[in-house]
């Protein structure tokens, strides 16, 4: 039996609003920018080491630990939704992020799909938190209560988390059997049963599972938004989206990566106008480095893909 999580519409609180007249809404992604595929990559040595340690310390491995666990990605198309903005500033923040999926070899679902990629424009990220934690538990999925309050009380202003799944590596489906949470309609929930799907991988390296990112949240405080295009924003949710990867003021990113566009800094015109060269080739090397195997071999082959684009800047990713 086939399974697939459902999410049609995530209804968040009140506390998202539409922004007609404020600066985001004021800056348009125009068709130069939002069309613009071809990114030049320049990249030293430097740049490589904190990428590396980026990697290494940042993101979260699902399963088993750094050594023996995985790294997570989406196993099925993307379908990005975009709320707390007006309809235009969506459609065009959703078109960007499709974008930068395809542009980083991730699959990208067709248009009038199941979203499973959420970005919210929100007054209060953490009120936000706190109300979807009571009124809608079953979001942070299989979540502990420590995770979930670290989110809770990060400080923003970017709230992110995934929802991820264990799949069978040789179809993508759910690797174990049992009751999983339906989201539909206008926020309903229930449960479906479905039977775990059996792999017959049989190496010393391989495994017959890996980890999927079933849904990816994120909750960004509109008040860190000023300054700000929907363009500037719509790259780093693609980035912050598609990597399962910690977010916070105190995260080390690599210089120029569209990770720092909400760090502290005093001159805001030297914050990253969009995707870095060395961000594109981070999202490709995760989405081409083998699936099924442990975390180290994960790394290890990320880093590799990494270092070959990187030591070719004259390279044009396209």
């Amino acid at each position: 039996m086939r399974f697939h999580i459902v999410l049609r519409s995530l209804v968040f609180s009140a506390s998202i609003i539409a922004l007609p007249n404020s600066e985001i809404a004021a800056k348009e992604i125009g068709e130069s920018n939002a069309q613009n595929e071809d990114i030049v990559v320049v990249g030293p040595e430097k740049q490589m080491a904190e990428f590396e340690k980026l990697i290494t310390n940042q993101f979260n491995v699902t399963g088993g630990g750094r050594h023996n666990g995985q790294y997570a990605r989406f196993a099925v198309p993307v379908c990005p939704s975009v709320s707390g903005l007006s309809d235009r500033q969506s459609r065009a923040i959703e078109k960007r992020i499709r974008q930068v999926a395809s542009m980083a070899d991730v699959p990208v679902a067709k248009e009038k799909c199941k979203p499973n990629l959420f970005l919210a424009v929100v007054k209060d990220g953490s009120s936000e938190i706190k109300t979807l934690r009571r009124k809608k538990s079953r979001l942070f999925g299989q979540m502990t209560h420590r995770e979930r309050d670290k989110i809770e009380q990060s400080g923003g202003p970017a709230y992110s988390w995934k929802a991820t799944a264990t799949l069978s590596s040789d179809s993508a489906q759910s690797a174990k059997s049992g009751s999983y949470t339906l989201v539909a309609g206008e926020g309903s929930i229930g449960a479906i049963t479905a039977g775990g799907q059996r792999s017959h991988v049989k190496s010393k390296i391989a495994r017959s599972t890996m980890e999927g990112i079933a849904y990816s949240y994120l909750l960004v405080d509109i008040e860190a938004l000023n300054g700000i295009s929907a363009a500037q924003l719509a790259d780093y949710a693609a980035m912050v989206s598609l990597i399962d990867i910690e977010v916070g003021m105190d995260t080390e990113v690599p210089t120029g990566s569209i990770l720092s566009l909400f760090s502290e800094i005093e001159d805001i015109s030297l914050r990253p106008q969009s995707l870095s060269g060395g961000d594109l080739l981070l999202l490709r090397a995760l989405y081409k480095a083998p699936a099924n195997v442990k975390a180290p071999l994960q790394r290890s082959a990320m880093i590799y893909s990494m270092s070959e684009g990187l030591n070719n800047p004259e390279r044009v990713i396209r």
